[in-house]
């Protein structure tokens, strides 16, 4: 009887570790398999950021007015400065004009083209207004170009 035991407590041993254990993962060769695969893309999508990164440093480096940020709006202690980001548009496309305290930026661009027989036609068009403040000299209001930004300066009265 002793020997009946011991052989059904062996088999009962051996069933409990292989079918209960604690660290069984179902479909575990399925996991692995797709873990392996996202590594790997991982990887080359990181090769693939890298590369486009030197090359954005390299643009950086040609042109480094083009992307220094700056803030759009200013107080100094003698006078005001707007800015407007230009993204790559052209300064001279810019229409500043200054009517009952109001500072206006406008552009309208049209392109046109013709492919193969083809007729493409785009258009952009922006607008933007500035109030001039009371404590502002408007007679000596000036712009200019300064990298990639469209700077409007409104000295204040003394």
């Amino acid at each position: 009887m002793l020997k009946k035991l011991s052989i059904s407590s062996m088999v009962l041993t051996a069933l409990s570790s292989s079918v209960f254990a604690s660290n069984y993962i179902p479909n575990l060769n399925e996991e692995l398999s797709y873990n392996k695969a996202m590594i790997k893309q991982y990887k080359e999508n990181i090769k693939q950021l890298e590369k486009r990164n030197s090359y954005l440093e390299k643009v950086k480096k040609q042109n480094p007015k083009l992307y220094v940020q700056k803030p759009l709006y200013e107080e100094k202690k003698d006078k005001y400065i707007y800015r407007i980001k230009l993204a790559g548009a052209k300064a001279k496309n810019l229409k500043f004009t200054i009517k009952d305290h109001v500072a206006s930026v406008e552009m309208y661009l049209k392109t046109e083209k013709r492919e193969n027989g083809s007729y493409f036609a785009s258009s952009q068009q922006f607008y933007q207004q500035f109030a001039i403040p009371n404590n502002v000299n408007e007679e000596k209001i000036t712009n200019k170009v300064d990298g990639d930004y469209y700077e409007i300066i409104m000295p204040k009265k003394k």
